[in-house]
């Protein structure tokens, strides 16, 4: 979480506002099947190439769905989500190597 939003959900949180970072990884959305196909003529490969080597690198061996990546919004954005804040959230089926 950039240095800001993390200050900011510190001053914020005794008023009861919580901020927290949603960090997607590769999620199957129009945007990175563009992107792959644009990868794909740049590279002289097939997009199926091109997929298939990224979903190599997550060891989960696929990229999210939309509605993996809703679900955590809506927690964060739910009555359910009491106690949680100044966190960034990464969602990339395990890609991220850091703590």
């Amino acid at each position: 979480m950039p240095a800001g939003q993390k200050t900011a959900a510190q001053e914020l949180a005794k008023d009861g506002i919580l901020i927290n970072t949603l960090a997607p990884g590769k999620i199957e959305t129009d945007r990175v099947k563009q992107l792959e196909k644009h990868r794909a003529q740049r590279e002289n490969q097939t997009v199926e190439e091109i997929k298939a080597q990224a979903e190599r690198a997550i060891p989960l061996g696929r990229y999210g769905q939309p509605e993996e990546f809703a679900a955590y919004a809506v927690f964060l954005l739910s009555e359910a989500n009491t106690y949680m804040t100044g966190q960034t959230l990464i969602i990339d089926g395990g890609l991220t190597k850091s703590l």
